[in-house]
């Protein structure tokens, strides 16, 4: 009896874990990498930035960090924290960085419309100040 109850719980426990994980790879994980801004517009206006500097974003199942730097490998601007991934809304929380975009979005919500299209992905919003974002990124493959 004891045998048989113990198979019910495990089997219980073990169907909640996949559904969780399942749930979770459809969100998260299709971020998880290491993404290169490859476009961008600010406040409506085409941006400079990915042909001036090389911006790329990482992402773990929990934590985002992205970081530009020239051609001569020194970091100009920075910012990372937590995030969340919903399959079409991501939620970010910078708490650390360095530069004026880092000051403008430190410890702030910010929220975008956001998805992945193959090894693309699109996020559009406005930043915690109002301006707007669109940006697109690039999977880097190894």
């Amino acid at each position: 009896m004891r045998t048989c109850l113990l198979y019910i719980v495990i089997a219980l426990v073990g169907s909640g874990l996949s559904k969780s994980a399942s749930a979770q790879g459809v969100t998260a994980n299709s971020l998880v990498g290491t993404w290169k801004l490859v476009s961008a517009k600010y406040g409506g206006e085409d941006s400079t930035l990915p042909q001036q500097f090389t911006t790329i974003k990482h992402f773990t199942p929990t934590h985002f960090m992205w970081v530009s730097f020239g051609e001569d490998g020194k970091v100009t601007r920075t910012a990372g924290g937590t995030y969340s991934f919903d399959g079409k809304r991501l939620e970010d929380t910078p708490m650390y960085g360095i530069g004026a975009d880092f000051n403008v979005v430190s410890k702030t919500l910010q929220t975008y419309e956001c998805r992945v299209v193959g090894k693309k992905l699109y996020q559009k919003g406005a930043l915690s100040n109002g301006r707007s974002l669109e940006e697109v990124w690039e999977l880097v493959e190894k």
